[in-house]
């Protein structure tokens, strides 16, 4: 597991990299799911979601050989995925969909060290890119974050859980933390007035 101050110094270094660059980016995946989980879960990378305008992929690829990180794989200039020699693995999903530019627009600022802060996805977001990821470690992700009791924007989640069928996913997963104890009732799913008040966290909350 990278400790959690290693993420913090891999993020405030990408917070600077990017920056320079002038590129929109937001934190994603496993680290953006730790700051909702009722526990915090080991893993050994980061995700980052950015949005490049009418740019291309190459002024990430400039940005991070400036500051050290060797590319591994582009795909189709949506996904890159670049290593470090200290700061460990880097997968990019560079957005392109009306739902990821929106995902981005309405992420969260978060404080790091010092000076340094970044972005990180909103809880709503972080719930339906897990649900459309379904792996093991993803539905384990959204069992933990339901399980911390979240304050949600159920307005904006339902309309993104029917776009993309989720839904369903979404009860056989809050079934399942009740089957086994760790959640007590069904989510209330009445809308909030004001979307989400679960703000990011960095680092454990037991």
């Amino acid at each position: 597991m990278k400790p959690l101050e290693d993420f913090v110094e891999t993020l405030c270094d990408l917070s600077e990299t990017l920056a320079i660059a002038g590129i929109d980016w937001a934190v994603a995946g496993a680290a953006a799911a730790n700051m909702y989980r009722d526990q915090i879960r080991t893993t050994t990378d980061v995700d980052v979601i950015l949005s490049l305008s009418d740019r291309k992929v190459d002024v990430v690829l400039d940005a991070l050989h400036r500051e050290g990180w060797d590319s591994i794989d582009v795909v189709e200039n949506w996904l890159l995925r670049a290593q470090h020699p200290v700061n460990g693995r880097l997968d990019v999903l560079i957005s392109q969909t009306e739902y990821e530019l929106g995902a981005l627009a309405r992420a969260h600022t978060v404080s790091l060290a010092a000076d340094h802060k970044c972005k990180t996805l909103a809880i709503e977001d972080v719930l339906i890119l897990k649900l459309i990821a379904d792996r093991y470690r993803d539905n384990d992700d959204v069992e933990s974050i339901l399980v911390a009791q979240p304050k949600l924007d159920w307005n904006y989640l339902s309309k993104w859980l029917e776009e993309f069928d989720l839904d369903e996913r979404l009860r056989r997963i809050e079934d399942n933390a009740i089957e086994t104890g760790r959640l007590a009732n069904k989510i209330s799913r009445v809308p909030r007035q004001g979307g989400s008040t679960t703000e990011p966290k960095c680092g454990n909350r037991n």
